[in-house]
């Protein structure tokens, strides 16, 4: 399969889309198990590829005997970022989508994207708000928690489950907030779908995941009750305390993932953000 933009159409135009864009340098961003991501320019815009090699049979069967789904190809990312788009969840912008190969070890393909304007990852902006302070400072953190809420249920109510649905795959424009003000929407994008699942439901481990990776990537940003109750609020479309006491059991589970990946990563379990979930 090949499809592609008419800005890329003329880029590629009577070359070999597959082996010119393997073939291509720019700025290198990632380089990992068969996937190369870098930055390229043509008149006089950006954009991103993600070239996917193939990962090799020893990478696929190591995936398998692990319990996780290998990531073969673009596919993953394709997919998910036009269902995003139907449901209206911000993100990249496709320009080109190419497969091609039956063997799934050495299958070839590609995902073309638009730079978007300088962004800052979520994880990093919610330490320091833009410099903002007092009531400017609670009115845009409380607008980012709502939106994150609302474009995660929209995922997961789209049957898409993201696989690594940390803070810092939400990113917002950089720009100088000293201008901004409460009466001004924000806009976040949600990027890095390469390993997201499509279904026409989330399966419960894959929502227990998602959600305890958020929750994980948020425990050492000054979450308090009030975080975590307009996140639930926004995301369940009930009031936080009903969620919490209705759906007790997910709430343990969403607790128990966030602090596994606390242990995994940090070594040790982290303080709870708040006494409201600790139920």
């Amino acid at each position: 399969m090949l499809w592609l933009h008419s800005d890329m159409k003329r880029c590629f135009q009577g070359e070999d889309v597959f082996q010119e864009i393997f073939a291509r340098e720019g700025k290198v961003v990632r380089h990992k198990e068969g996937r190369k991501t870098f930055r390229f320019e043509f008149e006089g815009k950006a954009y991103y590829a993600k070239a996917h090699a193939g990962i090799g049979w020893s990478e696929i069967f190591k995936n398998l005997l692990t319990c996780k789904w290998p990531v073969i190809d673009a596919s993953n990312e394709w997919h998910a970022i036009r269902r995003l788009n139907q449901v209206g969840v911000p993100t990249a912008e496709l320009v080109g989508y190419g497969a091609r190969g039956w063997n799934p070890a050495r299958r070839q393909s590609f995902v073309l994207m638009r730079e978007l304007k300088e962004q800052v990852e979520l994880e990093a902006f919610f330490l320091h708000m833009g410099g903002l302070k007092g009531r400017r400072r609670m009115a845009l953190k409380r607008q980012l928690i709502q939106k994150v809420a609302e474009m995660t249920r929209h995922l997961h109510g789209a049957g898409i489950n993201h696989r690594d649905l940390y803070l810092c795959h939400y990113q917002i424009e950089d720009r100088d907030w000293e201008q901004w003000s409460a009466e001004q929407p924000v806009k976040v994008v949600l990027l890095d779908l390469h390993r997201a699942q499509k279904r026409s439901t989330v399966p419960r481990r894959w929502l227990i995941k998602d959600l305890g990776a958020l929750l994980y990537s948020s425990m050492d940003k000054g979450g308090n009750n009030g975080d975590i109750l307009t996140f639930v609020e926004a995301y369940s479309g009930s009031t936080g305390r009903e969620f919490l006491s209705t759906h007790r059991e997910l709430c343990r589970k969403v607790i128990a993932r966030a602090q596994a990946f606390c242990v995994k990563h940090h070594g040790a379990r982290l303080d709870r953000p708040g006494s409201i979930i600790k139920i």
